[in-house]
């Protein structure tokens, strides 16, 4: 092969090279001017969620139950509880023995032993653990009263006015254990932070989060304002 043949051979493919090159820097400048166009679409569509929509966060506030959702068990002289029949949330029925207590009967210089029931059915709660003393008119234990509408009362506190609602839904929480319900009713004033409210479970729920002494929160969705308003209220 001639010096010359060789010459436009190692041209002809330097031509190729360069052209195909020259296609690969077009395609990456179209796909870059693509990649642009969508940053820019993405950015204004954020721009308009943020103008037009409020943000929504959930929050909590504490909640009480309130004492007419109990019966309480009590015993008129000082008594040892010796043990409770019947596990915390369990279901119990009126006249049903439900604690073992141990009395001194001071004019016989005797002990003796009574079993207590309930007036009412309902879930039951212990309220003194075993083997310890309850005074006098100490609630020994608290029986949820049964309601088939399963509307309960309780005190709420770190609101503002306004913010509760009837038909508002709200889930409650004790630890682990939940419940979903809704607002009911609004009750009496609102006084220093504190407000009584009516909440309708739905089924199914935890008994647990209506334990007399559980720590309950209450939670709700708020609407914020948009993006820009939070910065200017800042």
């Amino acid at each position: 092969m001639s010096y010359l043949k060789l010459f436009r051979k190692e041209a002809l493919r330097h031509q190729y090279q360069t052209q195909e090159f020259g296609k690969s820097v077009i395609q990456q400048s179209h796909m870059l001017d693509k990649a642009i166009v969508i940053m820019f679409i993405a950015f204004g569509l954020l721009i308009f969620f943020a103008l037009v929509y409020p943000f929504v966060s959930r929050e909590q506030l504490n909640l009480e139950a309130h004492e007419s959702n109990y019966f309480p068990i009590v015993s008129p002289v000082p008594v040892v509880v010796e043990r409770h029949l019947n596990m915390d949330g369990s279901r119990i029925n009126r006249e049903q023995v439900i604690v073992q207590v141990r009395s001194f009967d001071a004019k016989s210089q005797l002990e003796q032993v009574d079993l207590l029931k309930s007036n009412e059915s309902g879930t039951y709660f212990a309220m003194v653990n075993s083997g310890s003393t309850a005074q006098a008119f100490q609630t020994i234990a608290k029986v949820l009263r049964i309601n088939e509408d399963h509307l309960f009362f309780f005190s709420l506190t770190g609101t503002k006015p306004d913010q509760i609602q009837p038909g508002q839904v709200v889930n409650l929480r004790a630890g682990s254990l939940w419940a979903r319900g809704k607002v009911h009713s609004v009750i009496g004033p609102f006084q220093q932070g504190r407000i009584n409210v009516g909440i309708q479970l739905q089924l199914p729920y935890e008994p647990g989060v209506l334990h007399p002494s559980a720590d309950v929160r209450l939670e709700l969705n708020v609407k914020r304002n948009n993006f820009f308003a939070l910065i200017k209220e800042g």
